[in-house]
């Protein structure tokens, strides 16, 4: 449970602080006073990147830029066990190049050992990019979830996209002839190794995430519509095949090898994790083709509340933060969010229209922020 958060420059948050109490707590204020700001930090802080921003650098409020200040978000957490406090600094130096540093209990600490301290799951507007953005959105998604899942995901990703980027570099040498075939062997070991163990990892958390959503999608769909999450890995598996790590390394090694000519040809490794997709589907159909933005508004609240139960049974209970999460839900479905966030232990909901909040008797908490009356 997130205790307290101190935010300093982070967007239009100079210098804020705010409790946090246990339950559901709805932030109240005008627009633009830095009500998605307070949820993006904790989220920021959570996850170590935002869920709005492209860049970390876009989330430094804009007036510190070139002073020599800086942006931080510390927060205290409380678990059954023990306390910690986190704190993510962001700076810009003088040549503008962006910095960012984790401490957990006044120790730095690599940012892919901060990440996955405090869980979380956001719902947003951009959500949808789930759905109708590319396929880098969703090795998005699934890197964001598993990283929450597995402790060393974070680090064994990094690593992998350095040797993606290792192995490119050499690739290109080869096309050009300054550099030998044979130099390939070294890299290709490197990614067919931490690749597996991403494959692995991917294909584990949608089974069980697409286990998990089935429930759920009959309950908001009232039984009209079925929706369906599955895997889809750049590597060709067999149709009957149940991804042990070994059989995994074995095609990965031997299609990396049948690509050789082609990744020499384009300078860049056309297989692999980074290749990877999700295939969503409603009735069947691909949804990105055939969904419209309401049945893509379900099957996006489908799959995060399943996130929300699969996080709580791998591991500790996530904070749940919803960034005008109601707004597009129709009344029933209202109800259904509400009543599922009743059994976690701490939510965050911003939004102009509380009303199901309050019409079910649910006790909220409300922090008031900027000059609201």
């Amino acid at each position: 449970m997130l205790e307290n958060i101190k935010i300093r420059n982070f967007r239009n948050l100079t210098n804020y602080e705010t409790n946090l109490n246990q339950g559901v707590t709805t932030l109240i204020g005008r627009n633009g006073v830095g009500k998605s700001s307070l949820i993006e930090a904790i989220y920021f802080l959570s996850i170590g990147r935002s869920f709005r921003a492209r860049h970390d650098r876009d989330t430094i409020n804009k007036n510190i830029i070139g002073s020599g200040d800086f942006a931080q978000i510390k927060g205290t957490i409380t678990s059954i066990n023990q306390i910690k406090e986190l704190q993510v600094v962001l700076n810009l130096d003088e040549s503008l190049r962006l910095s960012k540093n984790g401490n957990i209990n006044g120790a730095n600490t690599k940012l892919s050992e901060f990440v996955g301290n405090l869980k979380s799951v956001c719902f947003s507007v951009n959500d949808m990019d789930v759905i109708f953005g590319s396929p880098s959105e969703r090795r998005k998604y699934m890197d964001l979830l598993n990283t929450q899942l597995t402790s060393n995901y974070t680090s064994e990703l990094l690593t992998y996209n350095n040797v993606i980027n290792s192995r490119n570099a050499l690739l290109k040498r080869i096309k050009f002839n300054e550099a030998n075939k044979e130099e390939l062997g070294y890299w290709n070991e490197k990614m067919i190794d931490i690749g597996s163990f991403i494959i692995q990892n991917r294909y584990q958390s949608l089974q069980q995430l697409n286990s998990i959503s089935n429930d759920i999608f009959v309950k908001i769909f009232n039984s009209e519509h079925k929706g369906e999450i599955q895997y889809l890995p750049s590597i060709d598996f067999d149709d009957n095949f149940q991804f042990g790590i070994e059989l995994i390394r074995d095609h990965f090694k031997s299609q990396l090898l049948q690509s050789e000519i082609k990744d020499i040809s384009y300078g860049r490794s056309t297989i692999g994790p980074h290749r990877d997709d999700i295939l969503i589907t409603i009735d069947g159909g691909i949804a990105q083709n055939f969904a419209s933005r309401g049945q893509a508004r379900l099957l996006v609240l489908g799959i995060k509340l399943a996130e929300c139960e699969l996080i709580k049974q791998s591991n500790e209970e996530p904070i749940i933060l919803l960034d005008d999460a109601f707004s597009e839900l129709d009344f029933k479905n209202q109800e259904y969010l509400a009543k599922f966030i009743l059994d976690y232990n701490q939510c965050l909901i911003t939004g102009l229209d509380f009303s199901v909040v309050k019409k079910m008797g649910i006790h909220t908490n409300d922090i008031v922020m900027g000059d609201y009356d």
